[in-house]
């Protein structure tokens, strides 16, 4: 019995070597951007892996990953709700899964699954400060200043203190604010100069004022930072010449 048992343990520890193999495969064509090929790797070593083998959570992770990048939010998001389910305190599984879904459009799922990353940690920034802006995608603007003023109880980066105050700003323009939307964006470019939906958001905010001065400046401001797709309706509507 005793040679049976060193003999299963050995072959275990063959196919653990040659899976482990497997992974290290499929994440140096994670990194060398062959992401399609990445996750048929991981795929075909999931097929292969019991459902409590601890492989099963890093190929399910960087698969996700790899369905991310190439767009493929639906698909990513299955994988992430199974590590949800094997990993229920792990942060970065609720974060990627609210990714998927904010980036299908699915804000309401979204919300939902940051909230229930609030159960995990009640304190976390990134958190609070998702939940502001993909409720003012939602047009909850009322929500989205709720939850960054909840972040800001917990915030000592300055720089998040910058990423909360700029989106409560989107929530009062939404609201018809502008005053306090300017007070807390003008706020938030002084933290994080950086930012192109800061600048797109002063400019919205002053449209609506209807103080013109500044908003095509701050309109290619953004859009110079990144935010084309941002910034390109309002450009073109307002910086005509």
């Amino acid at each position: 019995m005793k040679l049976v048992i060193t003999a299963a343990a050995v072959l275990s520890s063959y196919f653990y070597n040659i899976q482990q193999g497997g992974y290290a495969e499929a994440l140096q064509l994670n990194k060398d951007k062959q992401f399609l090929k990445s996750a048929d790797v991981c795929t075909n070593n999931l097929r292969k892996l019991a459902a409590h083998d601890t492989l099963v959570g890093k190929f399910l992770e960087l698969r996700g990953e790899d369905y991310i990048a190439l767009n493929e939010f639906d698909t990513a998001a299955k994988d992430f709700k199974e590590l949800i389910i094997l990993k229920p305190k792990n942060m970065e599984c609720y974060l990627n899964l609210s990714y998927c879904y904010g980036q299908s459009g699915d804000y309401e799922n979204c919300i939902n699954i940051l909230k229930k990353a609030l159960l995990v940690d009640g304190k976390d920034i990134y958190i609070y400060n998702n939940l502001s802006y993909y409720s003012a995608q939602q047009n909850k603007y009322t929500d989205a200043i709720s939850f960054a003023n909840e972040g800001l109880k917990y915030v000592k980066d300055q720089s998040w203190r910058g990423a909360l105050l700029n989106n409560r700003g989107y929530g009062y323009i939404g609201l018809k604010q502008y005053d306090k939307a300017l007070n807390d964006i003008n706020e938030s470019i002084k933290l994080n100069d950086d930012n192109p939906f800061a600048y797109c958001y002063r400019a919205m905010a002053n449209i609506g004022l209807k103080k013109m001065a500044t908003v095509c400046g701050d309109l290619n401001k953004a859009k110079n930072l990144g935010g084309v797709a941002l910034t390109a309706d309002l450009i073109k509507e307002y910086c005509k010449n």
